[in-house]
């Protein structure tokens, strides 16, 4: 089988530290390329991500109600006095976006059994429906503030200069059970299915989130693979297969690029494209159904599937390269299997 035949998602064994970063993978068979072959590397600065816009420009301030629920019956025997006082606690009033919304959904939760119940006053038990139709239009407020204003979410969303392993995948599964409980989460509130909303730990999701920091290391690790990509395929572009071949062979020359090409290519930089294409394939989806509607999805999709796209096609630039020069070299890039 022939390497450069090899699909993005072949995966393939690997040993080694998991914390080898794919950013100085590439960087490495970079250098060794431009050593080999004699050429300069072009030095171009990595293009700059879409902007996203700032938190206080999204968040969206959800109604102001208020309640005199000094009737015994509506406050104890439903269970909202509880939720009342923790609202108006000096931590309730500083609720993060998260906490808001997990609070907003546990009251729906409450109040949609309290009115259930047999009422003798009727001009509270209007005044609690009045609150709930309320609260039911602004879940969706609320969950969007958290998906467009809480810290953990932001610096997912923003990338960090830290690329992935080329080795390991960390924090993929973690990262997938918790996208997919938030995407689960913005499906009950869609339903008004509050029981199944409120039982949903936003905060644990986000604790998962926050220590794997895939989808942040991910944007950046698309980004810059692609751009070191290009930078190579600008160096090959000045680089024939003929001219590595003819008149005459330099069989020394091409022995160290067969050892770069299987050594480096394949085993580090291949593997680590795929590992990026695995992350994007299972995280981005969710990222998507997650943001499809608010004003963050045109720069999300160019930050994720944009520049996931851009790495595919400097990637396959780059293998059609090496299937040339093997098409023209004595090179022997096979592998058994």
């Amino acid at each position: 089988m022939k390497y450069w035949l090899l699909p993005l998602c072949l995966l393939i064994s690997l040993t080694g530290c998991s914390k080898d970063s794919g950013e100085k993978a590439v960087e490495s068979y970079q250098q060794r390329l431009a050593r080999v072959l004699d050429k300069p590397l072009p030095q171009t600065p990595v293009p700059a991500a879409p902007l996203l816009t700032e938190p206080r420009d999204l968040k969206q301030p959800l109604p102001d109600l208020r309640l005199d629920l000094t009737d015994t019956f509506a406050t104890r025997h439903c269970g909202l006095d509880t939720l009342i006082g923790e609202r108006n606690s000096s931590l309730g009033r500083v609720y993060s976006a998260s906490k808001q919304l997990s609070y907003e959904l546990r009251f729906l939760h409450q109040l949609a059994i309290c009115l259930q119940k047999q009422w003798d006053n009727t001009e509270l038990q209007r005044q609690l429906q009045q609150v709930y139709d309320t609260k039911q239009q602004s879940a969706t407020l609320a969950f969007n503030n958290m998906l467009l204003t809480d810290d953990t979410l932001r610096k997912q969303l923003m990338g960090v200069r830290d690329s992935l392993p080329y080795n390991d995948k960390p924090g993929l599964s973690e990262s997938w059970q918790a996208l997919t409980a938030l995407t689960q989460l913005q499906q009950f509130i869609q339903q008004q299915n509050w029981q199944a909303a409120s039982s949903i730990d936003i905060e644990q999701q986000l604790q998962l989130l926050y220590q794997a920091n895939l989808p942040g290391r991910l944007q950046y690790s698309l980004r810059q693979s692609s751009h070191q990509l290009s930078e190579l395929n600008q160096m090959l572009a000045a680089v024939t297969p003929q001219s590595l071949c003819q008149p005459r062979a330099d069989k020394q020359q091409l022995e160290i690029l067969a050892n770069i090409f299987s050594k480096f290519f394949i085993a580090q930089v291949q593997q680590y494209t795929v590992n990026l294409q695995q992350y994007q394939q299972q995280l981005w989806p969710l990222l998507q159904q997650l943001y499809a509607e608010t004003p963050l999805n045109e720069a999300l999709t160019a930050r994720f599937d944009g520049n996931y796209q851009n790495m595919r096609r400097e990637l396959a630039i780059h293998v059609k390269w090496w299937q040339d020069v093997n098409s023209q070299c004595p090179m022997q890039l096979t592998t058994q299997g």
